[in-house]
């Protein structure tokens, strides 16, 4: 009997008669375990499709009875090193856990472990409310969430994290327990930053709004790398002054029916409301010669369109090799940024391999982060305006592995070498490649990662979840 038809027939009885366990000659595995960046993934054995929160609780219990690696899928977009550690793993398939249902004063929503961004998006849309999510539409809920999780509402609302009343989380010993402030709040803390390495929530209470600003409002500007200095000198200045629901989302790539010799720079200027308010944000844009203007509005699935973050863009896309290394930063410095230009312009035509690639500037506003007292959370970098990253994306091809990684790894290192603190990285842990230090990741304050040491070895002392950025 092999492996996998032993935990088939041992699991199986343990589990609830809606739950279903794929082996991988069964025609849905592949589509099960696909990811979006194939890259170090990791090595499943079976998926078991947990139908309740008992399912969770058997299947890791079974894992740990039998020395198996396990870990949870919802949307598939994980990528870090760690990953790639699991070998002969048992995948627990959180997607029928997406129920979500609003509370009887309208407050609150409570969001299944397994629901994707699309789901949450559309389900509070229909109910009349919104809260905060994550960008791409496929991305499961649940995991931006634990890492901290920026969204187009950050600066209204704050970070996903920070809507976070309570969750119901399995414990790395599938024991299920509540958090919040009141009921074992310093477990309660660390998922809100650093929850990937803690266990698996299948529930959570969460913060919603009336939906009373549903338009969005967006200028797509494009211009030729020769803008690239005034451009981000005139977004420097204005993000001493951005109204929450301003939000600059810019791309360096490469265009070919644009410029079919050099990258072009995408810049949206995104505005939660009207067109005339976004066109006001806009004009300082338009002044210094855009090749083209765009102009859009609609929901947040059309913004999500606009950004090619829907599900079906290419920035949500699964099956490819996507590497990324992110900094958080405070300004633009634009001769860093010119350094990335230039790096990104010469490598795509030595490489053509990589031309695909891009690299983003996230400039969501923050109020709404900075309105948090940094020391509730286990999320380091609420005083970062900016996330940038590369996104290094080919079909898998393991020669060129070598080569997009020093890619990356120099275009973050033009701008940590240009920024306010060249000595200490902020990266984003929903970004993080895995090759960056812990402090990095979680935070430079002695503080931080010393409670989360010790919160790990009290919850997760077999460090069973090990496979996201693991707290060592």
């Amino acid at each position: 009997m092999s492996d996998s038809e032993r935990i088939l027939a041992d699991l199986g009885p343990r589990l609830s008669s809606r739950a279903s366990i794929v082996l991988s000659d069964n025609s849905k595995f592949a589509g099960l375990v696909a990811r979006w960046r194939e890259y170090e993934a990791p090595n499943i054995t079976v998926v078991v499709q947990v139908a309740v929160e008992s399912d969770v609780q058997q299947t890791i219990r079974y894992a740990n009875e039998h020395s198996i690696p396990f870990l949870a899928r919802a949307g598939g977009h994980g990528a870090t090193k760690a990953l790639g550690e699991a070998k002969k793993a048992i995948q627990i398939d959180l997607r029928s856990l997406n129920k979500i249902t609003l509370s009887d004063d309208g407050q609150t929503a409570t969001i299944g472990g397994g629901a994707s961004v699309k789901d949450t998006i559309n389900t509070l849309a229909s109910l009349g409310k919104r809260t905060v999510t994550g960008i791409c539409e496929s991305v499961g809920f649940s995991a931006p969430a634990l890492g901290g999780g920026h969204g187009w509402l950050q600066g209204q609302y704050g970070l996903m994290a920070d809507q976070v009343i309570s969750a119901q989380l399995i414990l790395p010993n599938g024991e299920l327990v509540t958090l919040s402030k009141n009921s074992n709040p310093d477990l309660f803390w660390a998922i809100k930053g650093a929850g990937h390495n803690f266990g698996l929530v299948t529930e959570w209470e969460y913060r919603v709004y009336e939906n009373n600003a549903p338009l969005w409002s967006w200028e797509i500007l494009v211009y030729s790398g020769d803008k690239l200095e005034v451009l981000y000198s005139i977004a420097n200045e204005m993000l001493q002054h951005h109204p929450p629901e301003l939000i600059h989302w810019g791309y360096i790539i490469k265009i070919a029916e644009i410029d079919p010799d050099h990258p072009i720079i995408w810049f949206g200027v995104i505005y939660n409301g009207s067109p005339e308010m976004a066109n006001k944000y806009a004009k300082p844009f338009h002044d210094i010669g855009p090749l083209s203007v765009q102009t859009g509005r609609g929901s947040l699935h059309d913004l999500a369109v606009a950004t090619f973050q829907d599900a079906d863009g290419p920035g949500c896309a699964y099956g490819m090799t996507s590497l990324r290394y992110p900094i958080g930063l405070k300004t633009y410095n634009v001769t860093a940024l010119r350094q990335v230009y230039n790096e990104v312009d010469e490598t795509f035509r030595k490489v053509p391999e990589i031309a695909g690639s891009f690299f983003i500037l996230e400039g969501y506003s923050t109020q709404g982060v900075k309105a948090i007292d940094p020391e509730t959370t286990a999320f380091p970098h609420r005083d970062d305006n900016l996330l940038l990253t590369s996104y290094v994306m080919y079909a898998p091809n393991s020669a060129i592995d070598p080569i997009a990684q020093s890619f990356g790894k120099r275009l973050r290192q033009y701008l940590l070498d240009g920024s306010e603190d060249p000595a200490h990285l902020h990266a984003y842990v929903n970004y993080a490649d895995g090759d960056e230090s812990l402090p990095a990741v979680y935070g430079w304050e002695g503080w931080r990662l010393e409670k989360l040491r010790k919160l790990k070895a009290l919850w997760d002392p077999n460090d069973s979840m090990r496979y996201y950025v693991p707290i060592e």
